[in-house]
This record gives C-alpha cells, sequence and structure tokens, in this order.
C-alpha cells in the first residue's frame, strides 16, 4: 500500500515538475517562432525592395533615353495604307491586321519585316533609342531589346563584358541590382552579325527582366505577335521567333559558329523540338539570336530563338 503511494507521490511530484518546466520551453518556442518571423519578414522585404528597385531604375531608363516610335516624313510616303482591317494602338503604331506582312516595309532607317507571309503587328519597332547618350554613360551598351507580345513590353538596354558574370547582378553604371542588365555572351561581338548572338537575363517572379519569355511557349499568344526587335546604334532589327523550348543548360542551342557553314541545319534541329510551330524556313546566312532565361530547374534553360527578317541585316 505505502509502495502505491510512494508511486502516485512520484508521479504527482514528476508531473509538478513539468509544469514548472513547461512555461520556460513555451517562450522558447515563442522566441524561435518570433525569430524565424522576423527573419522572413526581412528576407521577403529585402525581395520586395529589390524588385521595386529594379522596376524604378529601368523605368527612368525608358523615360530618359526611350521614346514611342515616330515616323518620319520620308516613311510615311512609303508606308503602305493601313486598311479596313487594321486598328490603331494606344501608342500610336499600327494595330493587328488580318493580311501578311508586305516584304520590304519600310520602317525606321528604311528597316522593315521582309519575312513576307505572317501576320505582322507593325513594320517598325515600338521606340527609337537615344544611344548617343545612353552609350555616352556606359560604352558597354550594344543595344536595346524590344519583345511586345505581352501586355507588358520587354524593354532593356543590353550590355556586353569580358565576361558573362559581370551585369548578372549589376545595373548598367555597375552598382548592385539583384535584377541586374539584359546582357550578350561575352564571346558575341557588339553589332548582332554572328550567326547567333545569345542574350541573358533573369526570370524574375513579378515577370519583369525575361520573366515573361516561358509564356511564349503558347502557341495562341506567339501566332499573335511572333517578333521582337533589337536596336542598335547602327540600325534596328526584326527578329521573327521560331523555337521556345527548355534545354539542358550545355544544350546545342548555346552554339558559336565560325562561319555561316551548318547555320539552316541547326536552326532546324531547334525549331523540331520547339514548343511552339512555324512555317519559318531556314538558310545558312540567316543571322538568329537567342534569348535564355533560368527555370525552376538549375540544370535547364528556358530559351526563346528568332531569325532576323528585316530589309536590313546587321552588317556581317
Amino acid at each position: 500500500m505505502q509502495n502505491k503511494e510512494n508511486r502516485q507521490n512520484t508521479v504527482q511530484e514528476n508531473e509538478r515538475a513539468g509544469k514548472r518546466k513547461t512555461p520556460a520551453l513555451y517562450y522558447l518556442l515563442i522566441l524561435l517562432l518570433a525569430g524565424v518571423f522576423l527573419f522572413s519578414g526581412y528576407k521577403l522585404f529585402s525581395i520586395l525592395q529589390d524588385y521595386r528597385a529594379a522596376r524604378s531604375a529601368y523605368r527612368e531608363m525608358g523615360n530618359e533615353y526611350t521614346a514611342p516610335y515616330m515616323e518620319t516624313a520620308a516613311e510615311e510616303n512609303t508606308a503602305p495604307a493601313a486598311s479596313e482591317n487594321t486598328e490603331s494602338g494606344n501608342d500610336g503604331t499600327t494595330g493587328e491586321t488580318d493580311k501578311e506582312a508586305p516584304g520590304g516595309v519600310s520602317g525606321q532607317n528604311g528597316q522593315g519585316v521582309s519575312d513576307g507571309g505572317v501576320k505582322s503587328k507593325t513594320a517598325h519597332p515600338p521606340i527609337s533609342v537615344d544611344f548617343e547618350k545612353l552609350c555616352a554613360r556606359n560604352p558597354d551598351i550594344i543595344g536595346w531589346i524590344c519583345v511586345d507580345a505581352f501586355g507588358d513590353i520587354i524593354s532593356y538596354p543590353i550590355a556586353r563584358a569580358k565576361d558573362n558574370d559581370y551585369y548578372l547582378h549589376r545595373d548598367i553604371d555597375g552598382g548592385y541590382l539583384f535584377a541586374g542588365t539584359i546582357f550578350a555572351d561575352y564571346r558575341n561581338g557588339k553589332t548582332f552579325d554572328d550567326p547567333n548572338t545569345i542574350l541573358y537575363g533573369h526570370n524574375m517572379k513579378d515577370r519583369s527582366m525575361f520573366g515573361n519569355l516561358r509564356f511564349l511557349k503558347e502557341q495562341e499568344r506567339l501566332d499573335k505577335d511572333p517578333y521582337f526587335w533589337i536596336l542598335t546604334p547602327q540600325g534596328n532589327y526584326c527578329y521573327r521567333i521560331f523555337a521556345v523550348f527548355d534545354t539542358p543548360v550545355d544544350g546545342d542551342v548555346y552554339t558559336f559558329f565560325d562561319g555561316p557553314e551548318g547555320v539552316a541545319e541547326w536552326e532546324k534541329s531547334l525549331a523540331d523540338r520547339s514548343a511552339v510551330r512555324t512555317d519559318e524556313s531556314f538558310s545558312d546566312d540567316d543571322l538568329v539570336v537567342t534569348l535564355s532565361t533560368c527555370t525552376s530547374n538549375d540544370d535547364y534553360r528556358c530559351v526563346v530563338v528568332g531569325k532576323c527578317v528585316s530589309e536590313i541585316t546587321p552588317a556581317k
């Protein structure tokens, strides 16, 4: 009987001891959770600040160095009259048309789309760029990219450094910017006259930079507007997209050619694995620009590949 009472007393003492220890463990857990919450909040705030800083920086650059494209009087005299099926866009450019894009339609500096046979939103770029002023700020600038297949246009300056790391998290002035700068592969030249010029940009969660590229895998979206523009100090060049797909980081899309031989065969191999289909034809004389961005898988990249279809092309 006494042993039973002793056991009961022991249990009661242990319970009381546990109750005495509970408040300390409880407060420790609260402090731990609060620390995790504060750290997570700080990280989220930092990320939001990074996104806000990038949007602000590129908005200011756009305001300072670009303007809506304006046709010159000479171009107005050579451009075809708008058809009844053509709608005027809010930015003053020609809207979509149900007619085929005429070959050699005059655009800025006489550069029009000359692929003849696909629907075209416009025969000129949506903006013009003050490269004299921009390149004076940073001689690494080699161009400006415009992709207007989305509600918000992809519109950014393009830089080129001595390696592929410098502009990963730097703005055009060399200061820290998480979103970095769109940049060309250092193995490419500065004038987009290589058979394959590769441009890199971050896949930002707010769809800025190259965050929208993955949506070009949608056939309907691509059919609506299959073009992007590369504006340069030498001229403005239009590219028609013929392939969009995910590729290993060491895939053959990252090929640099010593000459034109084999370019057409390489282009066809890219088109064959594309998530979208086009009726594009290929030639060894084609000049290609590949847009590359990361995916959720570190071993793969999303690429958008287009060939130059401007009447005037980068000088070879």
